[in-house]
């Protein structure tokens, strides 16, 4: 019984922590930092996720659509993904390319578009990762969407941290990850993110 309980908390903690609605929360805080008036804070928020979103979820949905009416084998984003590690690379490009060059084009500031390029290649390195190695993308995406939170707020982003490791202790509590694993992906999250900030000038 403890233990379908444990299962149970873990599955809504792993659900509440997901990565891209803690991505969600990032661009509307850079965004609100980074804007002089409401109005433009919330133009950048919602153009920036809508764009960075709609795409991948028209996406995902008309592969799985045209999956099981191919084959007949029914499936969900889980073990999609799961079995189709390539898929995830495409879903990168979907998702990073056009909302990049959007927000790029309509002059949004640095760090905006820094967070959703640094977050678009975490997932490319972690689809191509995963032809070899299972690293975690839970992990890797909410530790890529972490860094931005602290370049841009410091210290009290630190804040932050206890989530990522209750997410992480969720996503071993269901079996879906081991610890190194669990570090990978933390580690392929700061590295890439870091990586793409020191390139676009943020990171000194």
């Amino acid at each position: 019984m403890t233990a379908v309980i444990t299962k149970d908390v873990a599955r809504i903690t792993s659900s509440i922590l997901h990565p891209y609605l803690f991505l969600s929360v990032v661009v509307g805080m850079i965004a609100y930092q980074n804007s002089p008036v409401l109005a433009l804070w919330a133009k950048w928020t919602i153009v920036t996720l809508l764009t960075a979103y709609l795409l991948p979820v028209i996406y995902m949905r008309l592969r799985i659509y045209t999956l099981s009416h191919t084959t007949g084998v029914q499936s969900d984003l889980h073990h999609f993904f799961r079995e189709r590690p390539l898929e995830m690379a495409v879903l990168a490009c979907i998702f990073g390319i056009p909302s990049t060059a959007l927000i790029y084009y309509l002059n949004y500031p640095s760090s905006i578009i820094a967070t959703i390029v640094a977050v678009a290649v975490t997932t490319l390195v972690i689809a191509l990762t995963n032809l070899v190695y299972r690293a975690s993308f839970h992990l890797a995406l909410f530790s890529s969407a972490t860094v931005p939170l602290m370049i841009t707020f410091g210290l009290p982003a630190l804040t932050v941290l206890p989530f990522m490791f209750l997410l992480g202790t969720a996503r071993y509590y269901l079996g879906e990850h081991t610890p190194l694993q669990l570090t990978a992906g933390f580690f392929i999250g700061v590295v890439v993110t870091a990586a793409v900030f020191y390139g676009f000038g943020i990171l000194k």
